[in-house]
């Protein structure tokens, strides 16, 4: 498989996330949701990396590389994730889904600004597009 391959399935698992989220938000808080879904999540990937042989990359860890996605995690699944379910449990997931899906605008804004990537026609049109889909959500 290629990288659009994976990112096709990447989208098709985001799609039904959402789904299961909002049916298991009906009696939940969302903190104690977020709590289950990276229970289950860290037992996956704990079985998962078992399984294949893949817990002996952890020998030769960079601190630089750690803390990096330590604050990634924290950032995207742990406060991102909060302020979704949150979102989810107060309103609809076509509403919700689209707006969150607007991460990569700001995501290309900050790698411009903090990583020095260069924009280009192509990515400021794709940031626009979002910005307009946006704005025509927010009124429908």
């Amino acid at each position: 498989m290629n990288a659009f391959s994976f990112a096709l399935l990447a989208a098709l698992f985001w799609a039904v996330g959402p789904v299961f989220a909002r049916a298991g938000l009906v009696k939940l808080d969302p903190f104690t949701a977020l709590s289950i879904r990276t229970l289950a999540v860290g037992v996956g990937l704990a079985v998962w990396a078992l399984a294949s042989g893949r817990f002996t990359g952890f020998g030769a860890l960079d601190g630089r590389a750690v803390a990096l996605l330590a604050a990634e995690g924290l950032t995207a699944s742990m406060l991102g994730h909060l302020a979704y379910f949150s979102a989810l449990k107060l309103g609809q997931v076509s509403l919700v889904s689209p707006v969150v899906s607007a991460f990569p605008a700001v995501a290309v804004l900050l790698a411009v600004l903090i990583l020095g990537e260069r924009l280009n026609v192509a990515k400021l049109a794709g940031l626009a597009l979002i910005v307009a889909g946006l704005f025509v959500i927010r009124r429908g």
